[in-house]
Protein backbone atom coordinates (compact mmCIF):
# COMPACT_ATOMS: atom_id res chain seq x y z
CA UNK A 1 0.00 0.00 0.00
CA UNK A 2 1.33 3.30 -1.17
CA UNK A 3 2.07 6.18 1.45
CA UNK A 4 1.12 9.71 0.81
CA UNK A 5 4.71 11.24 -0.33
CA UNK A 6 3.57 14.35 2.17
CA UNK A 7 4.19 11.77 4.82
CA UNK A 8 7.87 12.42 4.19
CA UNK A 9 7.77 16.55 4.01
CA UNK A 10 9.25 16.75 7.77
CA UNK A 11 12.13 14.07 7.25
CA UNK A 12 13.01 15.32 3.52
CA UNK A 13 13.25 19.22 4.91
CA UNK A 14 15.55 17.89 7.15
CA UNK A 15 17.82 15.76 5.45
CA UNK A 16 17.69 18.29 2.76
CA UNK A 17 18.69 21.32 5.27
CA UNK A 18 21.26 19.31 6.57
CA UNK A 19 22.73 16.40 4.50
CA UNK A 20 23.43 12.96 6.08
CA UNK A 21 27.11 12.23 6.36
CA UNK A 22 28.72 9.47 4.37
CA UNK A 23 28.83 7.03 6.44
CA UNK A 24 32.78 5.55 6.21
CA UNK A 25 32.37 2.15 8.48
CA UNK A 26 29.43 1.08 5.95
CA UNK A 27 31.49 0.74 2.81
CA UNK A 28 31.41 -3.04 2.26
CA UNK A 29 27.30 -3.01 1.47
CA UNK A 30 27.68 0.07 -0.89
CA UNK A 31 28.80 3.62 -1.00
CA UNK A 32 26.82 6.74 -0.43
CA UNK A 33 25.21 8.77 2.29
CA UNK A 34 23.92 6.52 5.27
CA UNK A 35 23.37 6.92 8.75
CA UNK A 36 21.92 4.79 11.55
CA UNK A 37 19.59 5.81 14.37
CA UNK A 38 18.37 3.64 17.58
CA UNK A 39 20.38 1.25 18.50
CA UNK A 40 23.81 0.13 16.64
CA UNK A 41 26.93 -1.91 17.40
CA UNK A 42 30.16 -0.01 18.71
CA UNK A 43 32.70 -1.40 18.02
CA UNK A 44 34.75 -2.56 21.07
CA UNK A 45 31.89 -1.04 23.77
CA UNK A 46 28.88 -2.83 24.29
CA UNK A 47 25.45 -1.99 21.25
CA UNK A 48 24.08 1.40 22.72
CA UNK A 49 22.01 4.14 21.10
CA UNK A 50 23.57 5.66 17.80
CA UNK A 51 25.38 9.24 18.57
CA UNK A 52 22.92 10.71 15.01
CA UNK A 53 20.35 10.10 18.20
CA UNK A 54 21.58 13.25 20.01
CA UNK A 55 23.20 14.60 17.21
CA UNK A 56 20.47 15.35 15.06
CA UNK A 57 16.99 14.99 18.05
CA UNK A 58 14.76 16.86 15.35
CA UNK A 59 15.42 14.39 12.37
CA UNK A 60 14.99 11.32 15.03
CA UNK A 61 12.03 12.62 16.31
CA UNK A 62 10.16 13.00 12.63
CA UNK A 63 11.24 9.27 11.94
CA UNK A 64 9.71 8.13 15.23
CA UNK A 65 6.89 9.92 14.26
CA UNK A 66 6.25 8.37 10.52
CA UNK A 67 6.85 5.00 12.53
CA UNK A 68 3.96 5.48 14.64
CA UNK A 69 2.11 5.97 11.62
CA UNK A 70 3.18 3.49 9.21
CA UNK A 71 5.48 0.84 10.43
CA UNK A 72 3.89 -2.42 11.12
CA UNK A 73 7.12 -4.38 12.84
CA UNK A 74 8.86 -4.40 15.65
CA UNK A 75 12.08 -2.12 15.77
CA UNK A 76 14.57 -1.04 17.60
CA UNK A 77 17.15 1.00 14.99
CA UNK A 78 16.51 2.88 11.41
CA UNK A 79 19.23 3.04 8.48
CA UNK A 80 18.70 6.50 6.40
CA UNK A 81 19.74 6.34 3.13
CA UNK A 82 21.00 9.33 1.09
CA UNK A 83 21.68 8.34 -2.55
CA UNK A 84 23.74 5.10 -1.39
CA UNK A 85 23.84 2.78 -3.89
CA UNK A 86 23.80 -0.74 -1.75
CA UNK A 87 25.80 -3.55 -3.50
CA UNK A 88 24.48 -7.32 -3.29
CA UNK A 89 24.69 -8.21 0.51
CA UNK A 90 22.49 -9.88 3.43
CA UNK A 91 21.54 -7.51 6.87
CA UNK A 92 23.30 -9.87 9.26
CA UNK A 93 22.83 -8.09 12.75
CA UNK A 94 19.08 -7.79 11.53
CA UNK A 95 16.79 -9.97 13.23
CA UNK A 96 13.52 -10.95 11.36
CA UNK A 97 11.87 -9.06 8.91
CA UNK A 98 12.81 -5.48 7.65
CA UNK A 99 10.31 -2.10 6.65
CA UNK A 100 12.36 -0.48 3.63
CA UNK A 101 10.65 2.46 2.03
CA UNK A 102 12.09 4.78 -0.31
CA UNK A 103 10.90 8.05 -1.23
CA UNK A 104 12.40 11.76 -2.82
CA UNK A 105 12.82 12.98 -6.85
CA UNK A 106 13.90 9.82 -8.45
CA UNK A 107 13.43 7.35 -11.42
CA UNK A 108 14.93 3.80 -11.11
CA UNK A 109 16.57 3.08 -8.19
CA UNK A 110 14.08 -0.28 -7.83
CA UNK A 111 15.13 -2.92 -4.97
CA UNK A 112 16.74 -6.39 -6.31
CA UNK A 113 16.19 -8.93 -4.01
CA UNK A 114 18.26 -11.96 -5.82
CA UNK A 115 16.81 -15.21 -4.02
CA UNK A 116 13.87 -16.86 -2.51
CA UNK A 117 10.41 -15.83 -2.40
CA UNK A 118 10.20 -12.06 -3.46
CA UNK A 119 13.20 -12.62 -6.10
CA UNK A 120 13.07 -9.74 -8.73
CA UNK A 121 13.41 -5.93 -9.37
CA UNK A 122 11.08 -3.69 -7.24
CA UNK A 123 9.93 -0.64 -6.59
CA UNK A 124 9.83 0.99 -2.75
CA UNK A 125 9.54 4.43 -4.01
CA UNK A 126 6.69 5.25 -1.54
CA UNK A 127 5.53 2.24 -1.67
CA UNK A 128 6.90 0.07 1.81
CA UNK A 129 8.23 -4.07 1.66
CA UNK A 130 8.77 -6.02 4.66
CA UNK A 131 10.87 -9.21 4.05
CA UNK A 132 13.73 -10.61 6.24
CA UNK A 133 16.85 -9.54 4.55
CA UNK A 134 19.14 -11.27 6.99
CA UNK A 135 18.34 -14.40 4.39
CA UNK A 136 18.11 -12.79 0.71
CA UNK A 137 21.02 -10.91 -1.29
CA UNK A 138 19.39 -7.82 -2.06
CA UNK A 139 21.39 -4.63 -4.13
CA UNK A 140 20.06 -1.10 -5.22
CA UNK A 141 19.50 -0.46 -9.06
CA UNK A 142 20.61 2.46 -10.63
CA UNK A 143 18.72 5.49 -10.60
CA UNK A 144 18.47 9.42 -11.91
CA UNK A 145 17.80 12.19 -9.20
CA UNK A 146 17.76 12.06 -5.56
CA UNK A 147 16.97 8.53 -3.83
CA UNK A 148 16.03 8.84 -0.05
CA UNK A 149 15.27 5.14 1.74
CA UNK A 150 14.20 4.13 5.20
CA UNK A 151 14.87 1.14 6.61
CA UNK A 152 13.35 0.20 9.87
CA UNK A 153 14.45 -3.56 11.52
CA UNK A 154 15.52 -4.92 15.02
CA UNK A 155 19.00 -5.05 15.70
CA UNK A 156 20.36 -7.78 17.57
CA UNK A 157 23.64 -9.27 18.50
CA UNK A 158 24.10 -11.76 21.65
CA UNK A 159 26.30 -9.08 23.47
CA UNK A 160 23.12 -6.57 23.04
CA UNK A 161 21.42 -5.94 26.71
CA UNK A 162 18.16 -4.28 27.89
CA UNK A 163 18.20 -0.53 27.60
CA UNK A 164 15.99 2.32 28.61
CA UNK A 165 13.71 3.28 26.18
CA UNK A 166 14.39 6.02 23.74
CA UNK A 167 12.03 9.01 23.39
CA UNK A 168 12.60 12.96 21.46
CA UNK A 169 11.26 15.59 23.44
CA UNK A 170 10.58 18.84 22.42
CA UNK A 171 11.92 21.63 25.32
CA UNK A 172 12.72 24.69 25.48
CA UNK A 173 12.80 25.81 21.58
CA UNK A 174 14.93 22.55 20.41
CA UNK A 175 14.44 18.29 20.07
CA UNK A 176 16.32 16.88 22.93
CA UNK A 177 17.02 12.89 23.34
CA UNK A 178 16.28 11.13 26.08
CA UNK A 179 17.98 7.61 27.13
CA UNK A 180 15.21 6.54 29.56
CA UNK A 181 15.13 9.78 31.60
CA UNK A 182 18.58 10.15 31.10
CA UNK A 183 18.95 13.64 28.99
CA UNK A 184 21.70 13.35 26.19
CA UNK A 185 22.97 15.99 24.13
CA UNK A 186 26.03 16.89 21.86
CA UNK A 187 27.86 18.18 24.87
CA UNK A 188 27.06 14.59 27.11
CA UNK A 189 26.58 12.50 24.39
CA UNK A 190 27.89 8.81 25.23
CA UNK A 191 31.20 7.49 24.40
CA UNK A 192 32.59 7.02 21.15
CA UNK A 193 34.22 3.77 20.70
CA UNK A 194 37.08 5.68 18.50
CA UNK A 195 37.66 8.27 20.63
CA UNK A 196 41.02 8.83 22.70
CA UNK A 197 42.57 5.88 20.36
CA UNK A 198 45.54 6.87 18.76
CA UNK A 199 46.56 5.51 15.41
CA UNK A 200 49.42 2.71 15.58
Amino acid sequence: MSIDPTEFDEILRELSRQPLQENKYRTVAGSGRSQAFGIVGRRSLKPDYSRQCWFRPKLFYHLIEFAKKHVTIPWTSITVNQNYKSLPHKDKNNRGSSYIIGFGSYTGGNLKIHEGSLEGSHSIRYTPIIHDFSKVIHSTEDWEGDRYSLVFYDYYTPRLEALPPASVKYEENTYIFYRGDERITKKNGLPHPLRNRKKI
